[in-house]
């Protein structure tokens, strides 16, 4: 009877330990096989990329306020090359979270920018591209590149240059203008110099003359009195 007691505690201890022994999958394991996704919404961005992106919303609010879709659709197309930079520099990570921000400003500014644009494909086209820049987790860095089309970096550049462009050949307008009022005076001074010194000149000359025909005018009536008393002289 007690080998048989001992033989049963012997038994239930090995069962206990089994059921100590046995492990539970860890919060580590579970998350593993879940997507890898993650909300990339209120990812902190880099000073300089948040700065950016303030800086371009910025604009566009205002543009959307004034209705002027000629730099809105600049500023549309900056936004996402703004991205495209961002990938090619290795930040994907970055460059998605910078997207989301955009989106979610997007979104929320949807019905001014479809009153706005009313009518313009390049506007709407531009629009629907920021909708479709890639964020989540999963996509990889040439998804990412492939999304910012060529036709938009070209209307972003395209801008940027006419931009400096303009902001040069305004300079050069002014450089010139600057030039032709100061070669106007330079001849106006001329002239001015070249006046007074013939003034100057002519009345030297004057004064000249008038002396000279002063001391001809004494000549000729000392030679007249000296013939007359000569005259006189001779009782004739």
């Amino acid at each position: 009877m007690k080998k048989v007691f001992l033989l049963a505690m012997t038994a239930l201890a090995m069962t206990f330990a089994s059921c100590g022994n046995k492990t539970t999958p860890s919060a580590t394991g579970a998350d593993s096989t879940q997507d890898t996704a993650v909300d990339t919404t209120s990812a902190v961005l880099e000073q300089a990329t948040q700065q950016a992106t303030d800086s371009l919303t910025s604009a566009l609010s205002t543009q959307l306020t004034t209705k002027d879709t000629k730099t809105l659709t600049t500023t549309l197309a900056k936004l996402q090359v703004k991205y495209a930079d961002l990938v090619k520099t290795g930040k994907l990570d970055e460059a998605k979270a910078y997207a989301s921000q955009v989106q979610a400003f997007i979104n929320e500014h949807a019905t001014e920018i479809k009153n706005v644009a009313a009518g313009n494909t390049t506007i709407a086209s531009l629009v629907e591209g920021i909708k479709n820049l890639p964020t989540s987790a999963t996509a990889t860095a040439q998804e990412a590149a492939a999304a910012v089309k060529s036709d938009v970096q070209t209307l972003a550049t395209t801008a940027a240059d006419k931009a400096v462009t303009d902001v040069k050949a305004a300079t050069v307008d002014k450089a010139n203008e600057a030039v032709n009022k100061a070669n106007d005076a330079v001849n106006n001074a001329k002239k001015e110099a070249e006046a007074k010194a013939n003034e100057k000149v002519n009345n030297a000359k004057k004064k000249a003359n008038d002396a000279v025909n002063k001391a001809a005018n004494k000549a000729n009536d000392a030679v007249n009195k000296a013939a007359d008393k000569a005259i006189k002289g001779l009782g004739l």
